[in-house]
């Protein structure tokens, strides 16, 4: 397969950010960690299934971070990795900015 050549940083950029709860997920962590029952409970319109596939893919892109413990009943925990964390000034951005224009 051949790898996609992007034009720009910012095209990269909108490429990770698009996909559906990827901000959403990473706002929800500018805080500290999270399980994902909350993540579940806290993003209108989602189930665990697809939570964890875009946990998994925000792994892959180290954007966050995982987290288990060896408890009874598994406990498991997402935080922003550092280039995740670098992400953060733009979401304010984001959030400023429907606040703004598009809050009612």
């Amino acid at each position: 397969m051949e790898e996609k050549i992007y034009t720009c940083p910012l095209e990269l950029t909108q490429k990770i950010l698009s996909k559906k709860w990827t901000v959403i997920i990473l706002w929800l962590l500018r805080h500290g960690k999270v399980r994902t029952k909350d993540f579940k409970n806290q993003i209108k319109g989602s189930n665990e299934k697809m939570i964890i596939k875009h946990l998994n893919y925000l792994i892959k892109e180290k954007l966050i971070e995982k987290r288990e413990y060896n408890v009874y009943p598994k406990k498991t925990e997402y935080i922003l990795s550092e280039k995740g964390k670098d992400l953060l000034p733009i979401l304010e951005l984001m959030q400023s900015y429907g606040k703004k224009y598009y809050a009612k």
